[in-house]
């Protein structure tokens, strides 16, 4: 029918949040993908190495159509006109379309650095490092798009260091979200007759066996890094991403990681319903068709999917992994969050100090008192900042004035945090009684 249409727009205001809490990032690896568009539109070209990386600053979803990022139709009647690489561009295009417009309906404050690497190899820990760099530090969390899990240990390297400069040796931390290709990613023919796509693939399909045994991925230390195996496996949406539909939902997890106080698990059922319309694994599997049995070894994996509850129509995250062990501190996002903002406010409030002069009590060549109620109280402020909107649940900051400052020049603070529990598991009694007293 004839009509007058109206899209509206967000984002025009300008609006973002008060922190730089929701600052997020996605690196999709995406072979195929028109260069020469990019660069056009407004992307900027970044040099890793002999690597090149096209990087964009999103603070609202329309800005992508500016860039040239729009979504094509992937119908049968419109392939029949295409070539095979046509179709590459196409599906890259939409599959950029549908994780960042995912990410903005999660967290409409949020900022998003759009990465994009349009070779064929895998995206590599320079290239994690990179996209932090391009920030300038600001990045608390980054979607990586990927091939595989090959490079999985070189991304907690990216961060923690260990054989050359880490992320968090320059300040600059940051949690690593990353999903791979689970089953077809590459195109051979498209028939003219009928717009049907010959698929085929570069890697080992994933299936849910593979899934339920790779404990392996857990390790000690590897806090920074989750890794996301759900998706939405709806029939119109798989068609529209083609050869880029089996990877996790990441613009999804992104988008409530950045919504969330940092003390807050993405797989909360009261904040976080995801929508989402078939939900299933990158296997290709929907969740429906995998026994609870296999799902609950993926889960004790540690790997992060898309579940339900029964008695509730909506679907949500089954938890917020790391790849660290259950026993650590750091075993949930949450948690590196949080430490890694109180870090940062920490070191933003001390850093005025480095270097300056600090007065000692002249008899005992000790600090003085007066200096250290002061930088107690410094080091606290945004401890004391995150404690009034619940970050945490309380801290104390201690400075021993018994340091010698003369002849160390290093002053010592010992900062404990209490941190916000998660409600994962309840259990309740009930049962008769003959009376209630």
């Amino acid at each position: 029918m004839n009509d007058i249409e109206f899209v509206k727009g967000n984002g025009g205001m300008g609006r973002q949040s008060a922190n730089e809490d929701p600052i997020s990032g996605l690196l999709m690896r995406l072979p195929g993908l028109t260069t020469t568009n990019l660069a056009a539109n407004g992307f900027d070209v970044v040099s890793v190495g002999e690597k090149t990386l096209y990087i964009a600053t999103l603070k609202y979803f329309e800005q992508l159509e500016a860039l040239g990022s729009v979504e094509s139709d992937m119908s049968s009647a419109v392939l029949k006109t295409k070539t095979i690489d046509e179709y590459k561009d196409m599906a890259a295009m939409n599959a950029i379309v549908y994780h960042v417009a995912e990410f903005f309906k999660k967290s409409s404050a949020g900022t998003l650095y759009l990465g994009i690497k349009v070779d064929a190899e895998e995206i590599v820990k320079a290239e994690v490092k990179q996209m932090q760099y391009y920030s300038g530090g600001k990045l608390r969390r980054l979607g990586v798009f990927t091939k595989s899990l090959t490079n999985i240990a070189d991304y907690q390297i990216a961060v923690s260091g260990g054989e050359d400069v880490g992320l968090e040796d320059q300040h600059q931390p940051l949690s690593i979200f990353v999903t791979y290709c689970g089953q077809l990613d590459d195109a051979t023919a498209i028939s003219a007759d009928t717009g049907a796509v010959t698929i085929s693939s570069t890697v080992t399909p994933e299936t849910i066996s593979a899934l339920k045994g790779q404990s392996n991925q857990v390790l000690v230390g590897r806090c920074n890094v989750s890794v996301l195996v759900g998706c939405d496996l709806d029939v119109s949406l798989v068609e529209k991403l083609g050869i880029f539909a089996y990877y996790g939902a990441i613009g999804t997890m992104l988008g409530c990681s950045s919504f969330a106080s940092v003390n807050e698990s993405i797989a909360w059922v009261g904040k976080f319903p995801l929508g989402i319309k078939m939900p299933g694994f990158i296997t290709g599997d929907l969740l429906g068709d995998v026994t609870a049995a296999d799902i609950e070894l993926i889960n004790d994996n540690r790997y992060i999917f898309i579940r339900v509850h029964v008695g509730d129509a909506n679907n949500y995250f089954n938890d917020s992994f790391t790849l660290d062990v259950a026993t650590s501190d750091y075993a949930y996002i949450e948690n590196v969050l949080t430490i890694d903002k109180a870090i940062r406010g920490i070191r933003a409030n001390l850093l005025p100090y480095l270097n300056s002069p600090l007065r000692v009590d002249a008899e005992t060549g000790k600090l003085a008192a007066s200096i250290v109620s002061y930088l107690e109280t410094v080091a606290g402020r945004a401890l004391e900042d995150m404690e009034k909107v619940d970050e945490l649940s309380g801290y104390s900051v201690e400075i021993d004035p018994d340091q010698n400052i003369l002849s160390s020049s290093q002053l010592e603070i010992v900062i404990k945090q209490v941190g916000v529990g998660v409600m994962r598991k309840v259990r309740v009694k009930i049962g008769y009684v003959t009376s209630i007293k």
